[in-house]
Parts: structure tokens; C-alpha cells; sequence
């Protein structure tokens, strides 16, 4: 199995099959086109994406849900084939995410959301122009709290399937999280 080395995680190893591609990059990063998602703790509801091309660059990410319940990503049939997406199904989205100074405060960027195909292992960051929506958006700490606890709210909300399956596979931090 290949193995990489990180800033934050050491040397990782992985399998090809975990690799996540974003053909354009992130915004402004264009040659950052290989990832992995990494646990980042059991009772952690956030994962870590590490890029494969900077060894020192990498990031967590969250579920929507914990940030908006109405959150929505217009899905056009550009995208879809890009992602060489087959069903809607098979998307998942993540929401960079910035843990501030003494961890007091955790925000995400619901503007530049990640998405990504589940099965093809594709992916795209989208810039999105839509007032409902923050840079610095505030994260739900009462949803956050409850899926730390593997709980989920009145409402019936719980991590994003696709999510879970795409980075949840059990495996002791900092392994790649598998499908």
C-alpha cells in the first residue's frame, strides 16, 4: 500500500481506492487534486481532509446539517458530469470548517462547499452567491453536541449518510477513511 507523509498525522498509509479527486483543485489551490478523509476521533462529528500533493496542507470539514437544516447546493447537469456523478444519491456535502483560537468558536464556509460523488470519488468546490448563506457562518453547537454524543435532535436530523459512508469506516485516527 503506498504511504504519505503529513505535517499533522505523520506518515500515512492508504489505499488508491481512497483517494478523492478534485480535477480544478480547491478555489486558488488549482494543483491540490488528490485527498484523503481522515478521522480526526471517534466522538468527533467533523473529519479531516488532508491533501496528497502538500504533505503540510489540510483541513477539517463538517457535515451541513450541523451549520443550516435548509441548507440546499443547486446540482446543475454540468456539475453532475464533472463529478461523472449517476445518481443524486451518491453526493455528499462537506463545509470547510475553521476551529478558532481555544476552540470556543467553530464556523464553517457555506459558500465554497465541497461536493462529492460517492461513488465515482470525485469531487468539486463549488462558490455559491446566495444571501441565505455565510463565509464565517456559525456552527449549530447544540446539533454539534449531540452528534459528539451519536445522538440525533427532535427533528429527527442525523449525519448525512453518504457522509458516513464515504469516511466512516471505524479505523483508528489518522488512517484514511475508507468507503
Amino acid at each position: 500500500m503506498p504511504n504519505f507523509s503529513t505535517v499533522r498525522f505523520g506518515k500515512l498509509t492508504y489505499r488508491e481506492e481512497d483517494i478523492i479527486t478534485l480535477p480544478d483543485g480547491l478555489v486558488g489551490m488549482p494543483d491540490l487534486r488528490h485527498w484523503l478523509i481522515l478521522e480526526m476521533g471517534d466522538d468527533m462529528p467533523m473529519k479531516w481532509f488532508q491533501s496528497l500533493d502538500r504533505g503540510d496542507f489540510g483541513f477539517p470539514v463538517s457535515q451541513a446539517y450541523l451549520f443550516q437544516d435548509d441548507y440546499e447546493v443547486p446540482l446543475g447537469q454540468h456539475t453532475r458530469r464533472h463529478l461523472d456523478n449517476r445518481s443524486p444519491d451518491d453526493l455528499a456535502t462537506l463545509i470547510i470548517t475553521t476551529i478558532h483560537p481555544g476552540g470556543e468558536r467553530v464556523t464553517g464556509n457555506l459558500l465554497a462547499p465541497l461536493l462529492l460523488d460517492t461513488e465515482s470519488r470525485r469531487g468539486v468546490q463549488l462558490t455559491l452567491d446566495d444571501e441565505r448563506y455565510g463565509l464565517r457562518q456559525e456552527i449549530n453547537y447544540f446539533k454539534f453536541g449531540l452528534a459528539v454524543k451519536s445522538e440525533t435532535t427532535e427533528d429527527g436530523a442525523t449525519a448525512d449518510e453518504a457522509v458516513d459512508a464515504m469516511c466512516g469506516n471505524g479505523e483508528p485516527t489518522p488512517e484514511p477513511a475508507g468507503v
